[in-house]
């Protein structure tokens, strides 16, 4: 097996929900994260507890409460090189 029709083992979440900012009061946020497949959810918890953290959002002890973190998409794997070469 090459490189090129190796598994791929990334996965996809996307996430919401509604944050705090001091002093400026609540807003929503989305994005998403992406993980080795195996990686627990709550790696990505703390990836986007990271995240927010960073843009001054007050984080909860448990964000599971307050971010809704969709089902993992498998991440495309890239397209195997078709162009044709000269020998």
């Amino acid at each position: 097996m090459n490189s090129n029709s190796a598994a791929h083992c990334e996965i996809t979440h996307h996430w919401f929900g509604w944050v705090t900012i001091p002093g400026h009061g609540s807003a929503w946020a989305r994005g998403h994260v992406t993980l080795p497949l195996c990686a627990p959810r709550e790696d990505a918890y703390r990836l986007i507890a990271a995240w927010l953290r960073e843009r001054g959002c007050t984080v909860p002890a448990d964000l599971s409460q307050v971010i809704a973190l969709l089902p993992g998409q498998l991440a495309p794997a890239a397209p195997a090189d078709t162009t044709p070469r000269s020998i």
